[in-house]
Formats: structure tokens, sequence, C-alpha cells
């Protein structure tokens, strides 16, 4: 019979223990299902830092682009915003490459995020399916959805950096108005 994960990490932290290791105890740790649903809420919330990252840049380049740094109308954005918030991730990658300039590379990668978003809400777990069950599978699950949030994380601070450069154009274009 297989020793159960608990059972592994306290033999794994007896031996430490015993050969003096300054290793951590968790070291031979495998994965357990609550780290693998955490590391995929986590996941999960890169996924929607990124999309909503998006969604602001797009309203601010709608902004920009309507004049209402200089003259706002509340109206129009929130019908505005309520388009951006009906669209999908793909939707919005793509009415931002229709309002700004994305090159290649940075278009690659926003797909490619957008592909790691759809491997993990669409079917991410019909995909692992029963390796939830073993040790061995939890790992392999685990390292899958660290593969992804690196993915969506790294999109997301690239989507971030786009929103603040973009507000520093406004503010340096701002104080030349009123200099």
């Amino acid at each position: 019979m297989k020793p159960t994960t608990e059972q592994f990490n306290r033999a794994m932290t007896e031996a430490a223990a015993l050969a003096g290791s300054p290793f951590p105890s968790n070291l031979y740790a495998m994965a357990t299902r609550d780290e693998v649903y955490a590391k995929f809420g986590i996941t999960a919330e890169a996924a929607q830092l990124f999309e909503t990252e998006l969604g602001t840049l797009l309203l601010y380049v709608h902004g920009i682009q309507n004049g209402w740094d200089l003259i706002p109308d509340g109206k129009r954005a929130r019908e505005i915003l309520a388009d951006i918030e009906r669209n999908t991730l793909g939707g919005l990658i793509s009415a931002l490459k229709g309002r700004v300039g994305i090159d290649e590379h940075l278009a690659s990668r926003f797909a490619s995020a957008l592909q790691a978003r759809n491997r993990l809400n669409h079917g991410f777990y019909e995909r692992h399916n029963f390796k939830i069950d073993t040790d061995e599978g939890r790992d392999e699950i685990l390292a899958n959805l660290e593969e992804l949030h690196t993915e969506l994380f790294n999109a997301w601070r690239v989507a971030s950096t786009m929103t603040v450069l973009a507000l520093q154009v406004l503010e340096a274009h701002q104080k030349g108005v009123t200099d």
C-alpha cells in the first residue's frame, strides 16, 4: 500500500531531523489537494488581473481618443465601459489592437496569455482527470498551474506597465497644456 502524503511528509521530516539536515522539513513534500486548489485560485486571479488591466487600458485609450481628458463625457464613458465589460479576454485584446499600435511580439505575448487563460478556465480539471488522486499527479497539476500563472502574471505586468506609461504621457501632456 502506498503511503499517504502526510505519512511521506512525516517520514521525510524525521529523516531530515535524524540527519541533522539544514533543509526545511517540507522540502520533499508532495502537493496536496489544498495546494492545487489554492494555486488554481491564485492563477485565476492573475488571469482576472490581466483582463481587468486590459479593460482599464482600453477605457483610457477611448478617453484620450475622445478628448475626455479635456472635456469629460461621463455618459459616453459609462457606455464604453459597459461595452468593455461585455467583452471576452480575446475581444479585449482585439479591441486594443484596433485602437493602439501593438507590435507582433506583444500581440503574440497577449495571445499566449489568452491561450493560458483558456486552458485554465476551460476543462483544466477535465484534462488532468484522475491525476489529483495521486501525489505525482498533483505535483504535475501544480507544475502546470505554475506555468499558467507565470504566463498570466507576466502578461498582467506588461499590460499594467502600458497603463502606467499611458498615464505618464497624459500627465506630461496636461502639464504642457496648463503651463
